[in-house]
């Protein structure tokens, strides 16, 4: 799951000692606004942790070793929240971000931190909570190597970019830290670069036609966000501009201009590119959400096509995709391999999705159900099931808490459970109709280490006890982990 969807209040850190206890204000009045912090912890966000009078104290832009001026912005009961001043004494592992803007964006908040020690402290993060929190004994040693990435650069296969700014001066990056102020910029080194003369192109569309920008406090402007998505192993591209209207001046001309540039654009990374779908999708309500279902293609195919692990997926404007391609194909491959399938098992994949383990897993065993609660991730995971003539898989529509027991009231007896949730994690009767079931394994896929091991912790008085963990890096220079468990059934 995309880390940039993500904003909340800071957690409190995986990392030990970083906040087992923390002190109310209530009873550390003597806390001064401005403070010399030694940071010695890093949150899920990516924010420095130091501590003034036994009080977490989060710090966006620090790292684990440095030694930092902190203003305290922001007081609450169990934490506080500080602005780095000066850096008095850089960490070792502190090195000069690669981007510009990357102390302001709120993307991508470890790029001050040096690559193999963001490994390391993920890494760390999915052990401390499975020990801490799941109560998994020896997790030091059932954790593998995290899978982290060769060249963990221009990874995205999809970016959206809020646009802002006047119609002479359009606006069009990403969000500030925990803002909808737009940082302007025309170059971003975690997505190929073709995303950045797509936005160039949009940028002089806007300039020329005289569009004016989405205001959110007004409500009023016409362009709110541009959005690409890239077929990494096809070369396929997907445009959708999101209006707050019904039509976007000159749209021939943009999609001309847009194929020209996105053909011409030479990535070694990268077959060769092409535009495969331009849409427009009208969003006029006032909300958070950048999509709505009105999706308008304007020219085309309906979709742009990945390939995975010698699978082809077919990914629609509102689908759901892993947006890291290469480490995605990692991730999968860890979780076949967790499963130990034999090509006799009957397998759950809870939480679906499009079906893109769903069908890995069905190439593998007897029979694979997906079960999903969004009716358009269903029929998106039954059109990849014919494009790859896989037979042997059923697709359900409903909550799996809710649809799993009358399968089992059905009489379907699984051996084997894939679980992805989101990162709240599974719905506790899910749990418990796990829990109820003699099944050999479940594999878990989890982009939340703390709910990875709430779950985990009420799985094992069932029976299931931690075989493996692998962890993979699928955001780098960011805070989230992604890890694969293995549970397997101890009898007796």
């Amino acid at each position: 799951m995309s880390p940039h969807a993500h904003r909340r209040e800071p957690p409190q850190s995986a990392r030990q000692g970083a906040d087992p206890d923390p002190v109310s204000l209530e009873i550390a009045p003597e806390i001064t606004q401005e403070v010399t912090l030694e940071i010695t912890g890093i949150s899920q966000e990516g924010q420095g942790i130091g501590r003034q009078q036994d009080l977490a104290v989060f710090v966006p832009g620090t790292i684990p070793g440095d030694r930092a001026l902190v203003q305290i912005e922001q007081r609450k009961s169990r934490y506080a929240v500080g602005r780095a001043i000066k850096i008095l004494q850089p960490a070792p592992d502190r090195i000069t971000p690669a981007c510009s803007r990357a102390a302001a964006c709120g993307g991508c908040t470890l790029q001050a931190m040096a690559y193999p020690a963001q490994l390391a402290f993920k890494q760390q993060q999915v052990v401390d909570a499975l020990e801490r929190i799941g109560h998994v004994r020896q997790t030091q040693d059932l954790t593998r190597p995290i899978l982290g990435m060769a060249q963990p650069w221009h990874y995205r296969s999809k970016v959206q970019f809020p646009v802002a700014g006047r119609p002479d001066h359009p606006e069009i990056g990403f969000y500030t830290s925990r803002t909808h102020q737009v940082i302007d910029a025309d170059a971003c080194p975690i997505q190929p670069p073709v995303c950045d003369s797509i936005r160039e192109i949009v940028r002089r569309h806007i300039v020329s036609h005289k569009i004016a920008p989405y205001d959110e406090i007004g409500h009023s402007g016409l362009l709110r966000h541009l959005i690409v998505r890239i077929g990494f192993f096809t070369g396929e591209v997907m445009i959708i501009l999101v209006l707050n209207g019904e039509s976007l001046p000159g749209w021939p001309a943009l999609r001309d201009d847009l194929a020209a540039a996105i053909a011409g654009c030479r990535d070694p990374d990268l077959p060769p590119l092409q535009l495969s779908s331009f849409y427009i999708n009208i969003n006029r309500e006032r909300t958070n959400l950048i999509l709505s279902e009105d999706c308008r293609l304007l020219a085309g195919q309906p979709w742009i096509e990945e390939k995975l692990l010698g699978l082809r997926y077919r990914i629609s404007p509102l689908a759901f995709f892993q947006v890291n391609p290469r480490q995605t194909s990692r991730l999968y491959a860890a979780a076949l391999e967790l499963a130990g399938l034999t090509g006799a098992e009957t397998v759950l994949d809870l939480y679906c999705g499009t079906g893109s383990i769903t069908l890995q897993l069905a190439r593998r065993a007897r029979e694979a159900i997906g079960i999903e609660i969004i009716a358009a991730a269903i029929a998106d995971a039954q059109t990849n099931a014919l494009l790859n003539d896989i037979t042997n898989v059923r697709f359900l529509t409903g909550a799996a808490e809710t649809v799993l027991p009358d399968l089992i009231a059905g009489g379907l007896r699984p051996d084997i459970a894939v679980i992805d949730p989101p990162r709240k994690g599974c719905d506790p009767a899910l749990i418990q109709t796990l829990a109820a079931l003699p099944l050999k394994r479940i594999v878990y896929v989890s982009c939340n280490p703390a709910t990875l091991a709430r779950d985990i912790a009420l799985l094992q008085p069932a029976g299931y006890r931690v075989a493996a963990v692998q962890p993979v890096d699928m955001f780098p220079w960011t805070g989230h982990v992604e890890t694969v468990v293995l549970m397997s059934r101890v009898e007796g």
